[in-house]
């Protein structure tokens, strides 16, 4: 059952929104931003519970907490169990179709908000990934936004809030969600995914505190994969420029594992330039005598110079530049000149 105490390292997120609960001022519209993951959904949920739940009285709502945690909605109520179900006629999802959130599905979510609650509080809206919604979505939305209908909650999820038109985003009451701490995400890993404390560990360290992509790099079998990607950087040197064209001809062919590749091979460099200074903050703990022999062959400006052409790469592609061209630029640049 969503809830906000099973929310993991969302304690400023949660407080606002029970703020909201306890002073009984909801706001119309909330934008959730933050990575794939971290909570945003379950929230999202928890909170369309609290504001519909038969049986959160005003009386309970005065208090900070109870031992459920703080404000969450009973659990076992009929507005409760079909709202956890998806079955409540009150309460409607829209996620995208394919790739994008489009102008159809807005049209018909706002046809419906005009419509009276049938048995809830608040006839609640989740628009999951609000981000991909096209132009003419986004702007079919702003009239909603501008003159809401009574009795209405609309809570948008998106990566980040500057992704969404400018009139949307400043027309929300904003909540951020963090990514989830390594300690946190990978004791999740282990109690809800029955994964081995080591497995859990790895992917805690390299999926960037999300759930989601812990998991999915798990499916995609990224500590494997790890491995190779690390080698492949550690091989460039001064004699390797066919290499390292080799190595990006092979990082463009699969271009939905880029982000996550390049995401690893920062989290590489990173762990060099930390292991001299504080070598009990590396993300691969589990590589921590390749660590210190890697960090050791660094030439001096080698690892910020990296980290730099990597973070640019990421913004380029992100930018939908050709990906061979930026790997191969990105992979002439870690070639290392020894010492």
């Amino acid at each position: 059952m969503p809830g906000f105490g099973s929310i993991r390292d969302q304690q400023r997120a949660v407080r606002l929104l029970t703020a909201f609960l306890t002073q009984g001022n909801i706001p119309h519209a909330l934008l959730f931003t933050g990575l794939d993951g971290v909570g945003k959904r379950t929230a999202a949920l928890a909170f369309a519970m609290a504001c519909n739940c038969t049986f959160l009285s005003s009386e309970r709502l005065s208090s900070k907490q109870d031992a459920r945690g703080p404000l969450d909605a009973c659990g076992t109520c009929s507005a409760c169990r079909k709202i956890a179900a998806d079955t409540h006629p009150d309460v409607v999802h829209v996620t995208p179709k394919g790739s994008l959130i489009r102008i159809e599905q807005i049209r018909d979510l706002v046809h419906t908000l005009a419509m009276k609650p049938y048995e809830a509080v608040y006839r609640t809206a989740i628009v999951s990934h609000a981000h991909v919604m096209t132009p003419e979505a986004g702007n079919a939305l702003l009239k909603t936004l501008e003159e809401p209908p009574a009795q209405t909650l609309l809570i948008l999820t998106a990566s980040g809030a500057s992704d969404l038109l400018p009139t949307i985003s400043s027309r929300c009451q904003h909540v951020a969600f963090r990514p989830i701490s390594m300690e946190s995400l990978t004791a999740l890993l282990v109690q809800r995914h029955g994964m081995d404390v080591s497995e859990a560990a790895i992917l805690a360290a390299i999926s960037l505190g999300s759930v989601t992509k812990a998991l999915g790099m798990r499916e995609a079998g990224w500590i494997r994969r790890r491995s190779w990607l690390i080698q492949q950087a550690e091989s460039l040197n001064a004699n390797s420029m066919v290499r390292s064209l080799a190595f990006a001809r092979q990082l463009s062919e699969d271009k939905n594992s880029v982000e996550d590749a390049l995401e690893i091979l920062k989290t590489w460099y990173r762990d060099l330039a930390v292991w001299p200074h504080r070598p009990e903050r590396i993300v691969n703990r589990d590589l921590a005598e390749i660590v210190e022999i890697a960090a050791s062959r660094q030439p001096p400006g080698n690892i910020q110079r990296v980290l730099t052409a990597i973070e640019t790469a990421q913004k380029q592609l992100r930018a939908n530049t050709n990906p061979r061209v930026t790997l191969e630029v990105l992979a002439m640049k870690m070639i290392r000149q020894d010492r």
